[in-house]
């Protein structure tokens, strides 16, 4: 077989696609809206183009650019009698399916890729265009964070986790964000996936830390406040173990209230408040000021076990801090244990790390920063645009 030249090298990588890229919730910015709008202006700014449908967007957050278009979801049912009674279900798919053909129709994409684990939206496209391949990206095959008191709250932004399991194996692709995960799709539904990790924005590759400052004993943890995140152990802790160990110690929390959880974030705010040497910060934040508390931190740490992957770790490791994580997770695919990282497989690590770094010797703590800095590097948004679009290109029309 012929090698290919650097030549055919080039043509095909500058054959740009028009890539209709789904997420139901743009209006929202936690950690998928994030990962699509740096897909998004990636993808953009590589020369494809991309029609962007959602239930809602914020146009500080998703501007409009010459080649990225936005398209939101239409409600049917403004045309209909509305003494005609329908199923929220049942009339949130009909919008879905009426929108989706309407931007096909309109735009003549060349592929489909919905960035996030709904696969009633590969539905809707094959109905629209049978012949179009449609890529699916889950960051993790069930909805861990559903309940029977939630569960409007996802299908009012467009999320359907009751019909997860019918519909997975439409996809003609079907993309994790670790190995992790991989692992749980094909040992639920036997589907085999290719793996993509995520990236972080470019800023925080921008300007290189200053990797042998001293730092505080700061510790840090980014995320949303859901009780499976235990922010709330890691404030016990803290106050029980950690403070009594390292008396200078300091914690850092970070994160945003999530609607289906107000009574764990409202006790989240109360038990910092009781603490003392701890920051509560209850809102987004830029990355500008991400990149100032990074590299405020000592170390990250991280306590949902069983998290699919996150990009708060490595935001952190690209500022310096030593990240303390879950063993059994996808983050644990970040970090070599004891050289740019740690790994813990019970509560009682998590703690002895925590310590450990705590008090670790300035030339091991820079050595051990500069593993995890080199590492941070391959998640670049530049990497996760030019995988993504190498799988689109095998299934586009």
């Amino acid at each position: 077989m012929k090698r290919p030249t650097g030549e055919w090298l080039t043509s095909y990588l500058n054959n740009h696609l028009r890539v209709m890229l789904i997420h139901p919730h743009l209006q929202l910015f936690g950690g998928s809206e994030r990962l699509t709008r740096l897909l998004i202006y990636e993808l953009s700014s590589l020369g494809h183009e991309v029609i962007v449908v959602s239930s809602g967007r914020d146009p500080s957050e998703f501007p409009d650019l010459p080649n990225v278009k936005f398209e939101l979801i239409k409600n049917v049912f403004s045309k209909i009698p509305s003494d005609l009674i329908i199923p929220m279900k049942t009339e949130r798919i009909i919008n879905i399916i009426y929108s989706i053909d309407e931007v096909i129709n309109r735009h003549r994409p060349d592929v489909c890729l919905i960035m996030i684990q709904e696969p009633i939206y590969v539905l809707a496209t094959k109905l629209s265009d049978p012949r179009m391949g449609s890529a699916l990206y889950i960051h993790y095959p069930f909805e861990e964070e559903l309940t029977s008191n939630n569960v409007y709250v996802f299908l009012n932004l467009y999320r359907f986790p009751h019909i997860y399991e019918r519909y997975y194996e439409l996809a003609d692709l079907h993309m994790t964000n670790s190995n992790y995960t991989a692992s749980a799709l094909y040992r639920s539904f036997g589907i085999e996936s290719n793996v993509v990790y995520p990236a972080v924005d470019w800023e925080f590759f921008t300007h290189e830390p200053d990797l042998s400052e001293a730092r505080d004993n700061v510790i840090l943890t980014v995320g949303r406040f859901v009780p499976q995140k235990r922010q709330d152990l890691l404030l016990d802790w803290f106050k029980r173990q950690i403070k009594p160990e390292v008396p200078d110690a300091k914690l850092t929390i970070i994160g945003v209230p999530d609607m289906r959880f107000m009574e764990y974030y409202d006790r989240l705010k109360r038990l910092s408040s009781e603490v003392e040497g701890v920051t509560f910060i209850d809102r987004a934040l830029t990355p500008a000021e991400m990149i100032k508390f990074y590299r405020e931190a000592k170390l990250y740490i991280h306590l949902r076990i069983g998290e699919h992957f996150g990009m708060a770790p490595v935001e952190a490791m690209s500022q310096g801090a030593i990240p303390i994580l879950p063993e059994k997770s996808g983050l644990a695919e970040l970090v070599t244990n004891s050289r740019d990282g740690f790994t813990a497989s019970n509560d009682y690590e998590f703690v002895n790390y925590t310590i450990k770094v705590l008090r670790m010797p300035k030339e091991d703590l820079i050595n051990m920063r500069k593993f995890a800095y080199r590492r941070a590097w391959y998640f670049n948004p530049d990497r996760f645009a030019k995988e993504v679009i190498h799988y689109l290109r095998i299934i586009s029309k």
